[in-house]
């Protein structure tokens, strides 16, 4: 027993100094990002040969089919995780190769070969306050002669004379056939372009958006460059957690993670906004492909069967909606996992593309969406099962391994994926996520491989189409999960006994469930949406601007009728309110006006705090005309001011949030 105890304080001593000098080092250094990789990957298929040479079932009988059944969910779940940490040992990052953007065109000013450019905007049913932001900060990406498309599938007339308010084309097609693939094609017949850019109708390109990603296209190879997807508004986790930007978003990892390293393996992916896209190269696919609900990945690979390339930038360039309620967050989701699963089955699927490489083939294999679900459920339904019934889904002869093997390999593989992503991953949070996902996303892959369910491509609910919402299927069952393993561990733990001594998996299981426990309560929130109180998200401005006295009878444009004041601090700032300081603690005059662009935003104040060295002033901010709006919308979206995303992390409102759910379930 003292050896027993010995080696797991000197196992858990290196452990720590491993994870210490780790946490020391830089992901992004390729020798050891390499190396660590590579370790893991070792310590998994250790652990996979010792699960299937030292605690395999001792027969057939119906009291091991558990056992088996774990082993084999365990075995295709460690495989996609070896995949994982393969594509993970490289990574590319080009935040600095292409020339500085006033260098960029000038160059190819002076060469006389500036390209043709169009950003296109496929929209279906998003409201105007959705759309203004993605069309008006359009028109201020900087690019001499570019053209920007509003593409509606929904033949709104309202859009129609929008658009011509806006000064931007407004493309419409006589038949609505194949979604927004078709609707994408039915452009690319009209255009002149060499050049698009899509962006969905919830995105808002910075105005260097061009001029950061057109001279890649130096390589006449190069098909598609996709940039991340990044977001002002608070997530599913930020928001219904309340912990608002203390953790990452939940596509961060995604985007700034995995994408730059699918990249050094030729395998970086069209995700359909954000990303420039050469017309020739979709034109030689014929055009975009309308065989699956995820055009986009199909696009990718058809580009790359026909030899073209696919590249990731990875520079914020845009920002958008991150999915608005729990509704969004799962039709968003099910359609990239049915995509994904019935692409395997095409000629051009990873499958039977033949002329993809090994590395690209394994890459654009759906495993995380065919095998994530169901280990997740495995995880959070074997404590309870193995408790309350006495089945075994683990055959332990001896309980140093539990201590000495098991719990090192999920540490190890936690940990790892932490510093990785830089923190991107939560494995409180991200599990938490998982389990939320897990009985959907598992409905969806069935769907997928049976082709059962419907194809009909869904297009996110945005801004005045949300509302708060619950998902009552996942609430339920992750209500009662917790109540049911919080009995299997006390009377499968400490009063029945039911495994008996011997059982030396018993340990791990109960820890298992005690695990499972904490995760089951945050996903319990996380399924109920708050309420959004902000009908606009803030930006953090932290800068000084311009402060005018207007003339109640002038207009609110009329520069010769204002007089000038000096500039205010100001704090943050959304599309409707401002909050600023104001420098001294007199009395504010009355009919002010914010100087955004050179165009005059009247203020309506609506609460005054002193404070040292002046007064905290938030006021609304009067924009009715088109001109104000706009210039707004162009300041707030140019790329310069970060979101603000809410505050400082809410432990307590996340607790009371939870017993809220609780108690308000019928």
């Amino acid at each position: 027993m003292f050896s027993e105890v010995w080696n797991f304080i000197v196992l858990f001593a290196v452990l720590s100094c491993g994870a210490w000098a780790l946490s020391e080092a830089s992901p992004q250094d390729p020798v050891i990002r390499s190396w660590v990789c590579w370790l893991v990957i070792g310590i998994n298929s250790v652990y996979a040969v010792w699960r299937w040479t030292a605690t395999l079932p001792p027969s057939w009988a119906p009291d091991t089919w558990l056992a088996w059944a774990y082993l084999l969910i365990e075995t295709v779940a460690l495989v996609e995780s070896g995949i994982f940490w393969l594509s993970m040992s490289r990574t590319r990052e080009r935040p600095t190769a292409a020339p500085a953007p006033a260098a960029a065109h000038s160059a190819l000013q002076e060469a006389g070969s500036l390209p043709k450019v169009e950003i296109w905007i496929p929209t279906y049913r998003e409201p105007l306050e959705v759309l203004e932001k993605a069309v008006l900060a359009a028109k201020a990406v900087v690019h001499p002669g570019l053209r920007v498309k509003v593409l509606d599938d929904g033949n709104r007339d309202w859009l129609q004379a929008q658009c011509a308010t806006w000064q931007v084309e407004y493309v419409t097609r006589p038949e609505h056939k194949h979604a927004k693939a078709g609707n994408l094609n039915y452009s690319l017949a009209l255009t002149d372009a060499d050049f698009i850019v899509t962006m969905d109708a919830d995105f808002a390109p910075y105005k260097h958006f061009v001029a950061r990603t057109l001279p890649f296209f130096d390589n006449p190879r190069l098909a598609v460059l996709q940039t991340p997807q990044t977001f002002y508004n608070p997530d599913l986790a930020q928001q219904n957690l309340g912990l608002g930007s203390g953790i990452s978003d939940e596509q961060a990892l995604f985007f700034r993670e995995i994408q730059p390293a699918r990249d050094a393996w030729d395998s970086a992916f069209y995700c359909g906004s954000c990303a420039m896209l050469r017309v020739a190269a979709i034109r030689d696919i014929g055009g975009f492909p309308t065989e699956s609900i995820t055009e986009d990945l199909l696009t990718t690979l058809k580009l790359l069967g026909k030899g073209w390339q696919t590249r990731f930038l990875n520079e914020a360039l845009s920002i958008g909606l991150a999915a608005e309620s729990i509704e969004a967050f799962f039709v968003q989701r099910d359609r990239w996992s049915r995509g994904a699963v019935e692409i395997l089955f095409l000629p051009e699927g990873p499958v039977r593309n033949a002329k993809l490489t090994w590395m690209q083939r394994l890459l654009f294999l759906p495993l995380y969406w065919l095998i994530n679900p169901f280990f997740n459920l495995a995880i959070m339904l074997a404590p309870a099962i193995c408790l309350l019934t006495g089945m075994q889904v683990m055959i332990i002869d001896d309980v140093v391994d539990v201590y000495m093997l098991v719990l090192p390999t999920v540490m190890l593989n936690l940990f790892t994926l932490t510093w990785i992503s830089r923190g991107r991953f939560s494995p409180i949070i991200s599990t938490a996520v998982s389990m939320v996902m897990a009985v959907r996303m598992a409905f969806s892959a069935v769907s997928g491989i049976t082709g059962q369910g419907s194809k009909v491509f869904k297009v996110t609910p945005k801004g005045s189409q949300i509302s708060a919402s619950s998902d009552r299927l996942s609430f339920n069952l992750l209500m009662a999960l917790p109540l049911l393993t919080l009995c299997a561990i006390v009377y499968g733990g400490w009063v029945g006994q039911r495994a008996g001594p011997q059982d030396h998996a018993q340990g791990w299981i109960i820890f298992l469930g005690a695990f499972n426990l904490v995760h089951f309560l945050i996903a319990m929130v996380l399924v109920e949406d708050r309420p959004r109180l902000r009908s606009e998200e803030r930006f953090r401005i932290d800068a000084p601007l311009p402060l005018r006295l207007m003339d109640p009878s002038a207009g609110t444009t009329d520069h010769a009728m204002v007089q000038p004041i000096q500039p205010v601090q100001v704090v943050d700032m959304s599309v409707n309110g401002v909050r600023f300081i104001w420098p001294d603690s007199a009395a504010l005059p009355e009919n002010m006006a914010l100087v955004i662009g050179g165009v005059e935003v009247a203020l309506e104040l609506q609460r005054v705090h002193p404070q040292a060295g002046g007064q905290s002033v938030v006021a609304r901010l009067v924009n009715t005309q088109a001109q104000q709006r706009e210039a707004l919308i162009q300041f707030l979206f140019s790329g310069q001011f970060a979101p603000v995303v809410q505050g400082a992390p809410n432990y307590s409102q996340a607790l009371k949030n939870t017993a809220k759910a609780v108690l308000n379930t019928p």
